[in-house]
């Protein structure tokens, strides 16, 4: 019923961690030699000294982020050091807390269908089979009533060095041993009177469990003595009795925790006695000062690289790496409190210590997130880290998740329940968010694509406008009324998108209707003046402009004019074009001619005068 356990490095998830952190290490390190070596090579005489004076240089931010990279480097080192996977004895068998919570439910049940039928001859003390002799034994020095217990134990015939005036002391050490490192199944140990006969033992001794040495495995035993009536019944063998002492030496409290036990009153809270909450509360605010000294350290030595490290670096260090360092201290000193096997199962499940390895991948992301998006500032794709916030949170809650499934493993429980109805409850909410979804998606392609950027001036559909916002959910459009409309990253980005900023040049095309009255001779000042503006107008491109005559209209002889205006500022590309339109004005009137709108006369009946429009 005992399931062997090793110690939480030897656990998936820290397995997965060490191996990341092992990987990210290995490329820091990969990175830093290669840079230490060029620096080398192009300064061969140059010491560390010369080269932090050289911090104003075009090349001290790469050196300083280097110097950072080079702290946690160092600093992840030293943690790997201290999470390296510990050989533990197969003799340290510890159940998990799941065992433990089953096995007390059990007892319960077992203690109160024992007590109200109990077999064989009648015993004021229940004492007539092994089971019920062990369920009240037990019962006794849960208690603390040690001296109740001490009428459960056979104290004859044991060595001189025990003797029966020290039965009480005997009852408190085997109430420590048990705590420590005995867990009964009462369903396992016979509950007829005259105990177990297949067991190999001599019948008047049964076997109820075996400890665990360092010089080898020691059967607990019980055995059938006579009463002061001569009636037989169970008590604790004087063997194991006999044993207690130099159990105690291997199993108890130490010899500074049998003195505080003493000092303190017997008090159990969640599985630890006063006294040992006293010393875990002392080693915490250790673990805690060395944390911070350490960290301290380390960041006065990335100060020496780098006067004023990242903001994120230093949150990185103080928070997660700072605690990690605390549970890490913490782990290594965990057992000098002589915990019980209910407290060692919850520290063998590694809740703090899978609390800090989720922290500080947490912490590790939102570094190299914070990385990325200076990176994406100083590219000028700063509208773009806004895509870094859902990832981020994906992250996070994806390493909680993997932390806390851990935690459960750890504990003793089955996840693949668990984590097959996250798997459908995924589903669920995947197609619950569908839109949702579609228009996250959306966003990362217009990310990804760039069609358009904030600030650009573009048209879509029947929209015009300018793009002041692209959100995860819908691109904002300032539209040429002043009104602001929303439309959905999904459609945005399947839809026909027309930018007008990323024009090179603007086009201005438009028709001269010149009068039917317009000579040839006329007609061909008019198109070398234009012509001529075209190759003289310094905001005219030459090359894809034209001014031609078209045809005869109906009214006008129509010339066609088709300009690239130099220029992407709209306001700007509108003064040119007021500019080109009066000068061609002068070369019409200076060529004699005229520019005619279509008009019509209606006649009224009555000799009315005809009006026109």
């Amino acid at each position: 019923m005992i399931k062997n356990t090793v110690c939480w490095a030897s656990r998936p998830l820290a397995v997965h961690a060490g191996h990341c952190l092992g990987k990210l290490v290995h490329q820091m390190c990969d990175g830093f030699a290669s840079r230490w070596l060029m620096v080398r090579t192009a300064h061969p005489t140059v010491c560390p000294h010369e080269i932090c004076s050289r911090s104003e240089q075009p090349n001290a931010g790469q050196g300083a982020s280097l110097m950072t990279k080079l702290g946690v480097c160092f600093f992840l080192l030293f943690t790997l050091s201290l999470l390296a996977p510990v050989s533990v004895s197969a003799d340290d068998e510890t159940p998990t807390l799941k065992e433990i919570v089953e096995k007390k439910e059990k007892e319960k049940t077992l203690e109160d269908t024992e007590k109200a039928s109990a077999k064989g001859p009648y015993d004021d003390l229940g004492r007539s089979t092994p089971r019920s002799s062990v369920i009240n034994l037990a019962d006794a020095l849960a208690n603390y009533n040690f001296e109740l217990a001490v009428e459960y134990m056979d104290l004859r015939n044991l060595p001189f060095t025990v003797g029966e005036a020290d039965g009480l002391d005997l009852a408190r050490k085997l109430f420590i041993i048990g705590t420590r490192s005995i867990i009964l199944d009462y369903e396992a140990i016979s509950d007829e009177p005259e105990g177990d006969l297949d067991d190999g033992l001599p019948k008047y001794r049964d076997r109820i469990t075996t400890i665990k040495t360092s010089e080898g495995p020691v059967d607990i035993l019980m055995q059938r003595v006579p009463r002061d009536d001569g009636v037989f019944v169970w008590k604790l063998s004087n063997a194991t009795v006999a044993m207690i002492p130099k159990l105690n030496e291997e199993h108890g409290y130490g010899q500074i925790g049998d003195k505080l036990s003493l000092l303190f009153p017997q008090y159990d809270v969640a599985g630890l006695q006063l006294w040992q909450w006293a010393v875990l509360l002392v080693l915490i605010l250790i673990s805690a000062l060395l944390a911070y000294v350490i960290t301290w350290i380390l960041i006065k030595g990335l100060q020496i690289y780098n006067k004023e490290p990242l903001d994120s670096a230093k949150k990185f260090i103080n928070g997660p790496l700072r605690f990690m360092i605390l549970a890490v201290i913490f782990r290594q000193t965990f057992d000098l409190i002589a915990p019980s096997l209910q407290a060692k199962a919850f520290f063998e499940a590694g809740t703090l210590l899978i609390v800090a390895v989720v922290w500080i991948l947490i912490g590790a992301v939102d570094l190299i997130f914070s990385q990325i998006a200076e990176r994406m500032k100083k590219r000028g794709q700063g509208n773009a880290t806004v895509l870094l916030k859902p990832a981020k949170t994906v992250l996070r809650v994806a390493l909680i998740l993997i932390g806390f499934t851990s935690w459960l493993e750890n504990m003793g429980y089955d996840v693949t329940t668990l984590v097959a109805g996250l798997g459908i409850g995924g589903v669920a909410v995947a197609f619950a968010a569908q839109r949702s979804l579609e228009n996250l998606l959306g966003s990362v392609m217009i990310y990804s694509s760039q069609p358009v950027r904030v600030g650009d001036f573009c048209k879509f559909g029947d929209k015009l406008g300018v793009v002041e916002e692209i959100g995860l959910r819908a691109t904002q459009l300032r539209t040429l009324e002043r009104t602001v409309v929303h439309i959905p990253n999904a459609k945005f980005s399947t839809d026909i998108i027309e930018n007008l900023t990323q024009r090179d040049m603007i086009l201005y095309r438009t028709r001269l209707r010149l009068s039917l009255q317009t000579t040839a001779q006329q007609m061909q000042e008019v198109l070398d003046g234009v012509r001529g503006l075209i190759k003289e107008h310094e905001a005219i491109n030459e090359e894809t402009s034209r001014a031609r005559f078209l045809e005869f209209g109906e009214y006008a002889q129509e010339v066609e004019l088709f300009l690239h205006i130099k220029t992407r500022d709209f306001a700007e590309y509108l003064q040119h074009r007021e500019d080109i339109n009066l000068r061609i004005r002068g070369i019409i009137e200076t060529a004699g001619t005229e520019l005619v709108v279509p008009t019509s006369a209606t006649y009224l009946e009555g000799g009315a005068l005809p009006m026109s429009s």
